[in-house]
């Protein structure tokens, strides 16, 4: 049924394109311009009809068309919509509507407003049938354009459709003073350079380059979590001895004030790849040797007139790995994604540190693989950034964590979603296998279905909208998963 009506929708919107073509520029279907059509307003000597629309159901962008009759061809002067939400109108014919069915109108009532030339409502119409939003997750891509026959592309500001990426790596939402939604992305593992994606504006940015910044190899960012006014850059200095720990920055910061663009030392340390700052203002960091965690700016060195950090605990001991933690937002404990597994770390409020990890999800001794199941039995292939999402079920059934954690699994090319318990599911990517045998690729649609991904690394989400945002490295773009 479902296919039918994508059938059916295509069709039909080939034949209102082709209309609307030929109202616009007069081209004949023999050929030759024939010179420009004026719009025609609705007449008001007669009266605005409507009889149906079709079709009742479908997904989002379902082109929904409205017959009736003296709606005029001027698509400013029409109004549709759907479950409350503005549905864009493609174009009139006069006696028939094309809009497309928008997100979140699952409310389903269709209204249609016409107006005259003055902006005033002649007619305002709503259908007593309602449109079905058939809704499922699914897999677009916002922004990154790639050269399609060498997948070459650079770092290039401008819209969406005209933004190139190097390989988009991290990511990390905010909004700022302006109301305006933002994704800062390091671009390239090691920061190439600090990106600014403007959701609101539909524009991408470059904040500075790394030779601007003084930088080193940036693994990861973070704000802080009190004020969300400081931005960390976590900075793998190639310093992995406690002897080395003053040679180099392994912390820097840039200022909301400032817009991000001056970049200062915050920490001098050992390599590290991230850090958490919980919201009593606490920092912890990682390293490379023996994956050891410290509390940030806890021992004063006399001799060096420099603080160190305060050694809590290997992540996995006598074994090093790139990690990466992640804040609950109850601070609750902080997860650690390496070792192709999930650690947790309960956080002491009393004492402000964390406690020893114990491995959540994945391989007790750190073997990649790929399952979908609880606890030591999940099988992960380098997971990386992680992002907390509430489940709104949790929330009703009076549960005491009530987020899962979402993951980009790097090499297993998709997104797995861990809960509370343990549960490992795969949440999007790997829906086809190509006729090579692959599971990876660039490929928008359903989730589990159709959508693929090239080894994702970076993932935030937009809770107002619930939208989730992924950095889809070798594809080079920036992806989005959503209920639509």
């Amino acid at each position: 049924m479902l296919k039918e009506i994508k059938k059916n929708s295509q069709r039909g919107f080939i034949a209102i394109l082709l209309a609307i073509a030929l109202a616009a520029t007069s081209c004949s279907l023999d050929g030759g311009y024939q010179g420009a059509k004026p719009v025609i307003p609705t007449d008001p000597s007669k009266p605005v009809t409507f009889t149906d629309f079709s079709p009742k159901e479908g997904p989002v962008r379902t082109l929904v068309f409205i017959e009736g009759s003296n709606f005029g061809t001027d698509v400013s002067k029409i109004e549709v919509i759907i479950g409350g939400v503005s549905a864009p109108v493609i174009g009139s014919s006069g006696t028939k509507i094309c809009a497309m069915a928008p997100r979140r109108s699952n409310r389903g009532d269709v209204i249609v407003r016409i107006m005259d030339e003055g902006g005033k409502v002649v007619k305002e119409h709503q259908f007593e049938e309602l449109f079905t939003l058939q809704s499922a997750l699914q897999v677009n891509t916002l922004t990154g354009k790639v050269d399609p026959q060498t997948n070459a592309s650079s770092i290039i500001n401008g819209s969406f459709e005209e933004a190139e990426f190097q390989n988009p790596w991290w990511l990390e939402f905010d909004i700022d003073e302006e109301g305006n939604k933002i994704i800062y992305c390091i671009d390239a593992e090691n920061l190439a350079a600090l990106r600014k994606i403007n959701l609101t504006a539909r524009e991408v940015s470059t904040v500075f380059m790394k030779g601007q910044a003084g930088v080193h190899q940036v693994k990861s960012m973070l704000f802080d979590t009190p004020t969300r006014d400081t931005l960390f850059l976590v900075d793998d200095n190639g310093r992995g001895n406690w002897n080395d720990r003053h040679q180099m920055p392994n912390m820097f910061y840039a200022l909301r004030n400032e817009s991000f663009r001056k970049v200062y030392p915050y920490l001098y340390a050992q390599c590290s790849y991230s850090a958490v700052s919980m919201h009593d203002g606490t920092i912890f960091y990682n390293t490379w040797t023996s994956s050891e965690v410290y509390k940030a700016k806890q021992v004063w060195d006399e001799t060096a007139q420099m603080w160190d950090g305060k050694a809590l605990f290997s992540v996995k001991a006598n074994s090093s790995d790139h990690v990466f933690m992640f804040r609950h937002p109850e601070d609750l404990y902080v997860y650690m994604t390496g070792f192709n597994g999930v650690y947790r770390c309960a956080y002491d409020k009393t004492t402000k540190e964390l406690v020893s990890s114990v491995l959540h999800v994945g391989d007790i001794g750190g073997g990649s693989g790929y399952a979908d199941a609880p606890g030591t039995s999940a099988r992960f292939n380098r997971p990386r950034q992680g992002v907390f999402v509430k489940n709104k079920e949790y929330v009703a059934q009076g549960k005491a964590d009530l987020y899962d954690f979402y993951v980009c699994d790097h090499n297993n090319n998709c997104i797995r979603k861990v809960t509370p318990e343990g549960e490992v599911s795969t949440f999007a990517g790997r829906g086809s296998v190509g006729i090579d045998g692959q599971v990876w690729g660039w490929i928008d649609g359903e989730a589990r279905e159709t959508a693929r991904f090239r080894e994702p690394t970076g993932i935030c989400y937009d809770e107002e909208e619930e939208v989730f945002y992924v950095a889809d490295r070798e594809n080079k773009r920036i992806r989005t998963i959503s209920v639509e």
